[in-house]
């Protein structure tokens, strides 16, 4: 969060001296000047070595300027690092930089550090590991002699917005994880503004500057954020201030229609691939899906944002002859493609984390980072995101992530799609132990089945690895639990992919799957681990929660563990049920006798994405129930025979000749209670 307010430098792909990119000018009349005080109220919370006086946000929307200005103190010498940095970042398509000052304040004195020869111009892509590149530049300089106890304070203004955004709009962070002595933010603007805020309530204070509007808010003292683990993606944590000129989504709509249009004739190339599909297919559906299959897989995601790219998709005919592009342009491809075919469909714009929270904003197009496609057919709708690969399933059944709500852009449309998640994401493992001497090891064999987005999963694992280092990373899961774990071959697989179902066969040998008991002095034990159940649920490590908890939704994991034992043992039968707000949970233990066999079986799905505060006190309690079930323990003495006890660690019951000597001593004692009272009345009779 700190990097919003610094811009730390995160990946440089190429640095040039291009001084004459970064301009040095006054600071513009119509900024006004903010003061800030050293005094911190709550510097028990400082850390990193150095703290944030001033955060100073103005824009002038009317002109497309923005000035901000950073002003931190250094308390510590491990804060010079950060402190000392100088980076910000622009797009040079439709932007230029402008400095107005860098300063070290020390002991009340001021001294002049901008100078220009000392920046370096970056290329800065953030997203190069998700094929996105957007063509930002980082003006970057290190300030000289910088020490602690220092004050750092630089302002700047960027000029020019993106061309394609006819209206302005905007979200503002009025807090951070550590304590900020004062944020401020302004702004002009020649529109109303509508605006909204979460976690907080500023005042506003709105007057009348050269006859524009003027927007104020200012917040001091700001505590640190305290953030949990596992809040889910769309809960806003931050103090957020957001603004925006818009007042409908039907206004998105017809901006993001506008984008979308196809003016250009659709070439020949583009022209034939449309026919063959066409012609090789009858039904709406088999086109559907062929299409979807092509604009997937033969067409790779590749996305420059440079500029306008950030919102407005290239052409299809650019598109279809380069075989890539990002979210918008497979999308539009797609359409395209289909409506040529007389298939309606639509670009439809959603937020990949917020989810309902989407809802609550206000509308802009800026809050939306993701673009996939609707398709109508028969008064059916089906959603398909087009950057997935390799997906399986008929074009009815084609696995659609949890986005949740998405903005059709279709004339005439106000409100969103809300999209309820069909897919269970099922994965079943059963894993089949033979022991054949107890202290020793045993054969493992796994068949592990996984369903749509599982599947699809799955499916793109194996073709993105070779066999070799799939078998070397399947021993290694196994090795975590036990020793000299080793498999003949690599893990085969069996992918139906019209039902998108994908079987993966594994086979191992373990040397020895008894390990020595810290617990119990001169015992040896056997785990097993229901490994699928692992990771699926939260198990917090604090009594109390302030925020909701996030599950993954929606889930279903199945574990089946069968054990065949070398001789019969008395194991008892075991069976819980877990019936929680946010997850059903099943645990299971069969003794098969005739076969010498445990059966332990795992059953766990997820029901909703979260828990509410309400829910965290039984949800603690029963996930801690399936915690506890999710392992199975087996333990022996050392020196066992096949008279020895053998212990079910589960249970903690015993088995074998214990249980028959303590059967015999229990009846033996019933009879000597029977003979008694049998001669108490005989002689009561005489």
């Amino acid at each position: 969060m700190r990097s919003f307010f610094i811009a730390i430098l995160v990946i440089t792909i190429s640095t040039t001296k291009l001084f004459s990119q970064v301009l040095k000018e006054k600071t513009p009349n119509w900024v006004d000047t903010n003061t800030y005080t050293e005094d911190v109220m709550h510097i028990d919370d400082v850390s990193d070595g150095s703290f944030i006086l001033l955060y100073d946000n103005q824009i002038h929307a009317s002109k497309k300027i923005e000035y901000s200005r950073l002003v931190m103190k250094i308390t510590d010498n491990v804060g010079i690092q950060n402190a000392s940095t100088v980076s910000v970042s622009y797009d040079p398509a439709y932007q230029s930089l402008k400095f107005h000052s860098i300063n070290v304040i020390r002991d009340n004195k001021i001294i002049d550090k901008l100078d220009l020869s000392n920046f370096q111009v970056m290329r800065r892509e953030l997203n190069t590991e998700i094929y996105l590149y957007d063509g930002s530049l980082s003006a970057v300089m290190n300030i000289s002699d910088v020490r602690t106890g220092d004050i750092i304070d630089y302002s700047y203004s960027i000029y020019g917005f993106n061309p394609l955004s006819k209206k302005y709009s905007q979200s503002f962070y009025l807090n951070d994880i550590d304590p900020i002595g004062k944020i401020n933010v302004s702004i002009l603007s020649n529109n109303k503004l509508n605006h909204k805020t979460f976690n907080t309530s500023p005042v506003l204070n709105l007057t009348k500057v050269n006859n524009l509007n003027k927007y104020h808010w200012v917040v001091s003292n700001t505590t640190k954020l305290d953030y949990e683990e596992n809040i889910p993606s769309w809960k806003f944590i931050y103090n957020t201030l957001f603004v925006s000129e818009y007042n409908s989504w039907a206004e998105v709509v017809d901006w993001g229609i506008k984008l979308y249009e196809v003016n250009t004739k659709i070439d020949n190339k583009l022209q034939l691939k449309i026919n063959e599909i066409n012609n090789a297919f009858t039904s709406k559906g088999e086109k559907i899906k062929a299409t979807l299959d092509f604009v997937q897989n033969d067409v790779r995601y590749l996305g420059f944002e440079f500029g306008i790219g950030g919102y407005k998709p290239f052409t299809p005919n650019l598109v279809f002859e380069r075989r890539f592009g990002d979210c918008k342009d497979k999308s539009l491809l797609m359409i395209t493609m289909l409506k040529e075919m007389g298939i309606e469909a639509y670009p439809m714009l959603v937020n990949t984390t917020l989810k309902h929270s989407i809802k609550e904003l206000l509308p802009s197009p800026k809050f939306f980072d993701h673009c996939v496609v609707k398709v109508v057919d028969n008064k059916s709708k089906y959603y398909y995101d087009p950057t997935i690969t390799n997906q399986g399933g008929d074009y009815d059944s084609t696995h659609f992530p949890d986005y949740r709500f998405g903005l059709v852009l279709q004339k005439g449309n106000t409100e969103f799609d809300e999209i309820k998640p069909k897919s269970e994401n099922k994965v079943e493992v059963l894993e089949e132990f033979t022991i054949d001497t107890i202290g020793k090891g045993a054969i493992l064999k796994v068949v592990s089945t996984y369903y749509e987005s599982e599947a699809d999963n799955m499916r793109n694992y194996f073709k993105n690895n070779g066999k070799n280092a799939i078998k070397k990373e399947y021993e290694n899961f196994y090795s975590n639990y036990y020793f000299n774990v080793s498999s003949p071959n690599a893990p085969t697989f069996k992918d139906r992919k019209i039902s998108n179902i994908f079987k993966v066969f594994e086979t191992y040998k373990i040397d020895s799957i008894w390990e020595p008991m810290v617990e119990k002095e001169n015992h040896i034990a056997a785990s097993f681990t229901a490994t699928n159940l692992l990771n699926s649920l939260y198990i917090p490590n604090k009594q109390k929660r302030t925020s909701e908890i996030a599950i993954t939704y929606p889930i279903i994991r199945e574990h089946k563990i069968k054990v065949n034992l070398p001789t019969a043992w008395d194991i008892t039968n075991n069976k819980l049920f877990v019936n929680s707000p946010g997850f059903y949970y099943e645990w299971k233990v069969n003794y098969d006798r005739s076969q010498k066999a445990i059966n332990l079986y795992y059953y766990l799905e997820t029901q909703k994405d979260h828990i509410t505060k309400g829910e965290f006190k039984q949800y603690l309690n029963d996930v801690k129930k399936v915690d506890q079930s999710s392992g199975y323990l087996l333990f022996i003495p050392k020196n066992f025979s096949s008279s020895s006890i053998l212990f079910d660690g589960n249970t903690n019951n015993f088995s074998g000749i214990f249980d028959i000597i303590k059967l015999i001593l229990i009846l033996g004692f019933i009879v000597v209670i029977g003979l008694l009272v049998f001669m108490y009345f005989q002689n009561k009779k005489r």
